[in-house]
């Protein structure tokens, strides 16, 4: 495997190289208005995050497929009045796919692009085009580099881009040339929703539409400056809301040509590995312009992978029916969590799926009991340290950045069950701290855990 610096050089090279290739003069009347361009975040639809996905780690493989309808996206402005003509194109239907490989939790390659279904006016101004066409768009490459290691709450994530003319110049969907990109984007978890921040630069040297110039101000997309700012906000382990906004400035400025949105919709989680989004934008932002607003409905899957790990399932035992009619007395179920003196007993292992910080659903449970018992005691209690432990497979430093996140994934969970945020303190030991020596049999079993320690308030 190519190690993830050479990667990157060898990226940026063809990036370089293509640009010389591929960015030949074509005809000028030739610029991709359909602007939204579709991140391939696990959590954000319009803004790119910061690359500290919620995926299961072992998972490598992703796909997403995102449908988009824009409405008047194209239009004729009589700049001197500020206004709005007449539209050039009545509606764009996207469909957008891209598959992406993770090459290391810091680490992801995407390739993508989009079909559109454009459509003009039955009856358009002297000169401009009716009916509908079907037409590919601009192939998309781009890479994902986390800055920030595993153990930082702040993810930090340099996105460099590159669309290849692929697409047709005819309808509107082709910016004709090679458009180059670099994004930054900033995010940051805090205790009911996650901020997340873009910033980026991006040029393509024909992306230029000027006729007729006496009717419709020139549009220029050759340099553009990006911004945008978003937030998350988590229901609960399903459902979800996404608020983020996105401003496309090109330079030099003019207010009709920066296609900003305001983006609202819903996330929804149906399995560990599978989300669904959505929503809607409005456009008009800050001037006469095209894109009145938008309908985005998308999909995101991760394909999993075998998991290795070395745990035994629990046996399943098969009883006979009783021979007597009468029912068996309800048993309850045995508790999986005991406070005790000077910590929370944990009867059952607290389990994550494999090489991740992601809690399993019987994981989930035992929380569950856990905020149940600190809920209950929380008046005589100041502080709970939640310490993560592991095994000894694996080096030294990478048990101490899974321990850690592990604990801070308890954290996390624990909070969106009403426990207060700065009663909990996350830390983690790797493997550091065995409970038994690394010769017992049960070593692998019982030395990945999760504990929790009881700080007590002192007696007035």
């Amino acid at each position: 495997m190519i190690p993830q610096k050479r990667f990157f050089t060898l990226f940026y090279t063809l990036l370089f190289i293509s640009s010389f290739f591929l960015t030949e003069a074509r005809a000028i009347n030739s610029i991709n208005v359909q602007t939204f361009n579709p991140s391939v975040s696990d959590h954000f639809v319009i803004l790119e995050d910061g690359f500290k996905s919620e995926w299961p780690r072992a998972s490598k493989y992703y796909f997403g497929a995102n449908y988009n309808y824009v409405d008047s996206p194209l239009v004729a402005v009589d700049n001197a009045n500020n206004t709005n003509l007449f539209n050039i194109i009545d509606s764009i239907q996207t469909l957008d796919l891209f598959f992406g490989f993770k090459a290391s939790p810091r680490f992801g390659l995407f390739i993508g692009g989009p079909i559109h279904y454009v459509t003009y006016p039955s009856t358009p101004a002297a000169g401009y085009p009716s009916g509908s066409a079907t037409a590919l768009g601009d192939l998309k490459l781009e890479a994902k580099i986390r800055l920030t290691d595993d153990t930082s709450d702040t993810a930090i994530a340099l996105i460099p881009e590159i669309h290849l003319p692929t697409g047709n110049t005819e309808n509107f969907v082709s910016d004709a040339s090679v458009y180059m990109g670099l994004r930054l984007a900033i995010e940051h978890p805090f205790r009911n929703f996650t901020l997340n921040g873009n910033l980026g630069f991006a040029a393509a040297s024909n992306a230029i539409y000027t006729n007729p110039p006496t009717i419709v101000s020139g549009i220029d997309y050759r340099k553009r400056f990006m911004f945008g700012l978003g937030g998350f906000i988590p229901f609960n382990d399903r459902w979800g809301m996404n608020l983020e906004f996105s401003s496309i400035n090109m330079i030099p400025f003019s207010s009709y040509l920066n296609p900003n949105e305001l983006y609202a919709g819903a996330r929804y989680a149906a399995a560990d590995n599978l989300i669904f989004t959505l929503g809607g934008s409005l456009g008009k932002i800050g001037g006469p312009t095209g894109q009145t607003y938008r309908i985005i409905a998308g999909i995101r899957y991760t394909i999993p992978e075998e998991d290795k790990s070395t745990s035994t399932p629990n046996p399943v035992f098969i009883t006979p029916p009783a021979a007597a009619a009468t029912p068996a007395p309800i048993v309850p179920a045995a508790p999986r969590a005991v406070m005790r003196t000077r910590h929370i007993e944990i009867l059952s292992p607290i389990n994550f799926e494999h090489d991740s910080d992601r809690l399993t659903p019987e994981g989930k449970e035992i929380v569950n009991e856990v905020a149940d018992i600190i809920l209950r005691n929380q008046k005589n209690l100041s502080k709970i340290l939640i310490d993560g432990h592991t095994n000894e497979i694996g080096d030294d430093q990478y048990n101490l950045r899974l321990s850690l996140a592990r604990s801070k994934a308890v954290k996390n969970y624990l909070v969106t069950r009403k426990v207060p945020a700065t009663m909990l303190e996350a830390r983690g030991f790797g493997k550091r701290k065995p409970k038994v020596a690394y010769s017992d049999p049960t070593a692998i079993e019982v030395n990945r855990r999760v504990e929790f320690i009881v700080v007590k308030k002192a007696k007035p």
